[in-house]
């Protein structure tokens, strides 16, 4: 993915439904990278849906995103994944656990997105139906991960000790502990979402950066700004209720995985 020298990558943590969220940090890097003169991409790292109320529109937004911005990619999430899950069992019942599973981390505040009543069953047509074939296929074309020249981008994270190509998907998208605790080298900083910092603050360790702030709770979407000679840079939109979005550079805080911590 790394063909253009001079390509700057902007990486976006996990939108969960907050659209608006979403829109306000696509304008502002578009802004950015006018404003600087810069050829870029935009890496999303999974999880554009569930939670949150507008997961229809953001999905819109990335496909939006990946159609107009060449070299963009989608990294698929858990929460992505889901719906995907449901459509491919044929078991009756082991896809009703499924859908039980999803309403449970937000499937329904997303099908409600797409005109289906909260109280409205789910299943494997409505979804068809209501996701559309273009909606469906960008989540069934989603990435793995991406590799860039000095970072490895995934949604939840590595499994120490396993190279990255044999990597299992299960793994890319659910991974906590195992890798949150790890203090190995990946061999180059892996950049990811999927477990919400403490610090409501990118967080950035010797062998990770962690960008899901928890925008659907907080009001705090993150980007990460990878320079093509790798030095990163934090962008965040914010809403402060009830009010506008707005877009601003973010203050991260580093760690060690001794847990000294300090703002940048």
């Amino acid at each position: 993915m790394t063909g253009n020298a001079s390509l700057h990558t902007f990486a976006i943590g996990d939108v969960h439904g907050r659209a608006d969220l979403l829109e306000e940090m696509l304008s502002g890097i578009a802004g950015k990278a006018r404003d600087e003169a810069i050829d870029y991409r935009i890496v999303f790292l999974g999880d554009i849906m569930d939670r949150g109320p507008e997961s229809r529109k953001a999905m819109d937004l990335v496909i939006r995103t990946l159609r107009d911005r060449p070299g963009s990619k989608l990294i698929r999430g858990n929460h992505d994944a889901l719906p995907l899950r449901i459509l491919g069992e044929t078991d009756p019942a082991v896809q009703a656990d499924l859908v039980n599973h999803w309403r449970d981390l937000g499937g329904s505040e997303t099908m409600l997105s797409y005109g289906l009543p909260l109280e409205a069953a789910i299943t494997a047509d409505e979804i068809r139906r209501r996701f559309g074939d273009e909606r469906l296929q960008c989540l069934r074309a989603a990435e793995r991960y991406v590799e860039l020249d000095h970072h490895i981008l995934v949604h939840a994270g590595l499994k120490p000790g396993i190279p990255l190509a044999k990597q299992d998907a299960h793994t890319l998208m659910w991974i906590r502990d195992e890798f949150l605790n790890a203090s190995v080298s990946f061999g180059k900083i892996v950049v990811h979402g999927h477990t919400i910092t403490a610090s409501e603050r990118v967080e950035i360790f010797p062998n990770r950066i962690a960008i899901d702030t928890g925008a659907f709770a907080t009001n705090i979407l993150s980007a990460l700004h990878i320079s093509p000679s790798g030095d990163v840079a934090v962008l965040q939109a914010t809403q402060v209720r009830p009010g506008p979005c707005r877009f601003q550079e973010g203050r991260p805080l580093k760690r060690s995985h001794d847990n000294a911590d300090l703002l940048f």
